[in-house]
């Protein structure tokens, strides 16, 4: 066998000269759908292997993911960018109808007005929204925990806010609540940190911690929303 990358003859599952995993197929249309696909359908890797890992044992996954034990583990950004993707195609295919009223009674209310504008630059920027919220939600973690450095917990945060999202955006098609008041996306979060973070002894401390970098992720949010609001109207 040739190397694709060196032109090493070998017979390993790997070449000796540069690493490159024997047999790689040339790229095509069918393979790169069928890469695709499997990336997100296969159970002992990719998308649903996250999905899988952070249901059944998110504090397993997320540490192995920190001291390089990655096989099989889709990367977590990636993993929230997916997540995202899932709840845009949702609420674009399953939209909220408008509230009924006079939209210009509540657009003359300088409360409506600031939700309003809020509502509209979320919606408008919803993927870059809660891609950088893992930024505070980080921030929280490192705060309050102190366990990991920062880059760590943008990972970690990663992996949370996929799921997060992914709930939140199964819960969309029942209640149709959007994302940023949807309790469901803080309940998960709350639930991911405590199960991540907990040790044997002390779960009662450990569900007060989880608690607390809840309360300031969405006190950075509400601030962000402020923001938004008084530079928007």
């Amino acid at each position: 066998m040739i190397c694709i990358s060196c032109n090493n003859e070998h017979n390993e599952k790997f070449c000796p000269n540069c690493g490159e995993k024997n047999g790689v197929k040339k790229i095509t249309l069918p393979s790169i759908m069928e890469d695709t696909i499997t990336s997100i359908t296969d159970m002992d890797k990719g998308f649903l292997f996250n999905l899988k890992s952070l249901l059944l044992d998110p504090k397993r996954i997320t540490s192995d993911y920190i001291n390089g034990k990655r096989r099989g583990i889709l990367n977590p950004v990636s993993f929230l960018i997916l997540s995202i993707t899932f709840y845009i195609v949702l609420i674009t295919f399953f939209k909220m109808p408008k509230p009924a009223g006079d939209e210009e009674a509540i657009l003359g209310t300088t409360y409506g007005k600031f939700g309003y504008v809020i509502g509209k630059f979320i919606t408008i920027y919803l993927k870059f929204f809660w891609i950088l919220s893992i930024i505070p939600l980080a921030t929280s973690i490192q705060l309050i925990f102190k366990k990991y450095n920062f880059i760590e917990n943008l990972a970690i945060s990663s992996f949370i806010m996929g799921l997060a999202i992914l709930a939140s955006g199964i819960g969309y098609l029942f209640f149709r609540i959007p994302i940023i008041f949807d309790p469901i996306l803080y309940v998960v979060i709350l639930w991911l940190i405590y199960k991540v973070f907990r040790q044997p002894v002390n779960r009662s401390e450990a569900f007060i911690l989880a608690a607390s970098v809840l309360f300031l992720f969405i006190l950075h949010l509400a601030l962000v929303m402020a923001v938004i609001g008084i530079f928007g109207s």
